[in-house]
C-alpha cells in the first residue's frame, strides 16, 4: 500500500455515531468526507459548465503543492 496517498483526519466520537446513523455500517468517516468533497467538486464543475474530470485538472494540482515548513521554536 503506497501510504502516501492517505491522509488522517480526526473526528468527534459523536460525530462518528451521526455518519454511521445516517449511513449505516458500510460508509465510515473518510468515506463520507470523501463523498463530500465529491459532490462539492461536482457542484462546482456544474457551475462552471465543465466536467468534474476538467474542473480536477484545473485546480487540484497535487504535484505542485508544497509543505511549508513550520520554524520550530
Amino acid at each position: 500500500m503506497d501510504i502516501t496517498r492517505w491522509k488522517s483526519v480526526a473526528v468527534k466520537k459523536s460525530v462518528h455515531e451521526a455518519i454511521l446513523a445516517l449511513c449505516g455500517k458500510y460508509m465510515g468517516p473518510g468515506t463520507y468526507i470523501e463523498k463530500l468533497v465529491d459532490d462539492q467538486i461536482e457542484y462546482e464543475a456544474d457551475k462552471n459548465g465543465i466536467s468534474a474530470d476538467q474542473w480536477r485538472r484545473k485546480h487540484v494540482k497535487t504535484k505542485q503543492i508544497k509543505v511549508k515548513k513550520r520554524k520550530r521554536s
